[in-house]
């Protein structure tokens, strides 16, 4: 998943720049370059849905030109969420339907239809939850780059 910006902009490149560096450095993210109007950052990418969303971008390229200020980001992290978001409920069905069947193996009693069915209604809101989520994390990400650029337009603005 790609985000990609380019907003206006007047004021000292620099200042505008040593915004989103702070707000990366505080986050964890490598500094992969960095110039006097272009800074390329990476991060680890996120690991929950608590963290700071800025986390969902795995790397990100900042230009501040003449005019306008040009952000480019892969929000990894949040894709890498996602996917966690629809494995783990599959996962998690299948690990009680096999702990399901070894109980209907060992005990008679669980050699019931209606039992194989628990796993089933328990883990049903996924279908619906685990969309609702990806959509949020990656919605999350992309207000976090946004309020980002709204920051470095903000500070980086000619007094």
């Amino acid at each position: 998943m790609e985000y990609s910006k380019t907003v206006p902009f007047t004021g000292k490149a620099a200042r505008a720049l040593n915004v989103a560096l702070s707000a990366f450095v505080n986050e964890g993210f490598q500094i992969t370059s960095s110039t006097d109007d272009t800074l390329e950052v990476k991060g680890a990418g996120l690991s929950s849905t608590k963290q700071n969303p800025l986390k969902g971008v795995s790397e990100a390229h900042i230009a501040v030109r003449p005019s306008t200020i040009e952000m480019r980001a892969k929000l990894g992290g949040a894709e890498k969420m996602k996917k966690f978001l629809f494995i783990f409920p599959a996962g998690m069905f299948l690990m009680f339907m096999i702990v399901f069947g070894v109980l209907a193996f060992e005990l008679p009693a669980f050699r019931r239809p209606l039992f194989f069915l628990i796993p089933a209604l328990a883990l049903s809101p996924w279908i619906f939850l685990a969309p609702l989520m990806a959509r949020s994390i990656s919605r999350k990400t992309e207000e976090a780059l946004d309020t980002l650029l709204s920051n470095m337009i903000m500070m980086g603005r000619d007094v």
